[in-house]
């Protein structure tokens, strides 16, 4: 397709030079170039709308290309771990003992699909247990940057 589209091309412009040869110099020969332009321009545009429709049904095969799983799972097991680490690290700077679990949804390397607190608190009012938990939903949710309703916490007895 593409030598005859190029042989086209060039017996298109042989025409056009015997043409300017043979024309004399006025307004017929004036028209006939013009027309003879439109011409060139027709064969040259001609075959793009079949490469277009031939990309157009072009599929590409991806059937080669999977995701490495166990890499995804390996990537967010060490970023539960690392997540939960910080946020321990920065609860007991807050003066919090407790425990971190976060959980990141299947497939996903970090979006956080829930983070459970264990606080460790001595016994207190429920008013005064329940400040502390919002304290810590708030601490936990600002620095993960992860919706207050993932964050749960519990309280267990313990000494502060």
């Amino acid at each position: 397709m593409l030598n005859a589209w190029i042989i086209g091309i060039v017996g298109v412009i042989c025409l056009g030079v015997l043409l300017e040869i043979v024309l004399p110099e006025g307004q017929t020969g004036k028209y006939v170039k013009g027309a003879f332009s439109l011409l060139v321009i027709f064969v040259i545009v001609a075959p793009l709308p079949t490469v277009a429709g031939a990309l157009k049904d072009w599929q590409p095969e991806y059937s080669d290309v999977q995701p490495d799983y166990g890499f995804i799972e390996e990537t967010a097991a060490a970023y539960e771990k690392e997540t939960a680490a910080v946020l321990e690290e920065l609860l007991a700077d807050n003066g919090y003992e407790s425990e971190v679990k976060v959980s990141v949804k299947d497939g996903s390397l970090s979006d956080i699909d829930e983070i459970t607190v264990i606080l460790y608190l001595p016994v207190l009012s429920a008013d005064e247990e329940n400040r502390h938990i919002a304290s810590v939903v708030g601490l936990v949710a600002e620095r993960t940057s992860a919706s207050a309703d993932k964050v749960a916490v519990t309280v267990a007895e313990g000494e502060e």
